[in-house]
């Protein structure tokens, strides 16, 4: 007989995909969604997240870097989400941040505080990538201290991809910390070796779901393959996805090749 699993799950109510994750992402878990640009990874944060409070009468918070609010409700209209609506009803935030006007030690303390009174079951992280862009312009005091660096580090001149590695490890410490099921999103550059643009979320990560847009007999198709996620066991094949009209659908039963 085969070990019976009696992991704790949060289910994304995505269409196949809680079945190549054995029932759902394991409860608590951080997992990384990286993928090309367009290769649907907002889209999924925020499906879960309607999911999560129509079907499973859960919380959540979407926190964006890149978008601005009225894009988030715009984009996730075309699907049949009112975000606005499921905002006035106390199931979801919807938070804006601007790097180049807020450091990153004002953004945590926001969460933080946010966290604790919103008390949320989900949280998408949209996106870690954007810290890389603006490492430069986190370097202020408040945020190297809060990072673990001493006055003695600060005299030297640390280099931009130094900082954001050690901001993107204290990021993804924080939201384990939280005790929510998190889903962080990362642009993932073409030709990389790595599974996100800052080379280290990846091994922070409780799981990783990338998003490919692949071409098939000069025909642009999307997949999807869960590369990691620990506590469950999982699919690891390369399956077909479709945006449709409702959202995201996973192709289970099929193959890309």
């Amino acid at each position: 007989m085969g070990m019976v699993e009696f992991t704790e799950r949060t289910k994304t109510g995505i269409s196949g995909l809680d079945e190549l994750l054995n029932g759902g992402i394991p409860k608590n878990a951080v997992v990384l969604i990286s993928g090309g640009a367009g290769s649907g990874k907002t889209v999924m944060g925020l499906q879960f997240l309607v999911n999560g409070a129509m079907d499973y009468g859960e919380k959540g918070i979407f926190v964006t870097f890149e978008e601005t609010r009225e894009d988030i409700l715009a984009q996730a209209l075309q699907f049949g989400w009112d975000l606005a609506k499921l905002e006035h009803d106390g199931k979801l935030k919807i938070v804006t941040f601007t790097l180049s006007k807020h450091h990153l030690s004002f953004v945590n303390f926001q969460l933080d505080e946010m966290i604790s009174t919103f008390k949320p079951n989900r949280l998408v992280y949209d996106s870690i990538s954007t810290i890389g862009v603006y490492a430069e312009i986190l370097a202020d005091v408040e945020t190297l201290t809060s990072l673990g660096l001493k006055k003695e580090d600060m005299a030297i001149e640390l280099r931009p991809d130094t900082i954001t590695r050690r901001a993107v490890m204290d990021i993804m410490a924080r939201l384990k910390s939280y005790g929510l099921t998190s889903l962080v999103i990362s642009e993932l550059p073409k030709q990389s070796n790595f599974l996100s643009r800052d080379t280290v979320s990846e091994f922070a990560a409780d799981g990783i779901i990338l998003l490919h847009c692949l071409e098939r007999k000069e025909k642009k198709i999307r997949a999807i393959e869960v590369l990691k996620m620990r506590r469950t066991k999982h699919s690891m094949d390369l399956i077909p996805m479709l945006m449709a009209d409702n959202g995201i659908e996973v192709l289970t039963g099929e193959k890309v090749y």
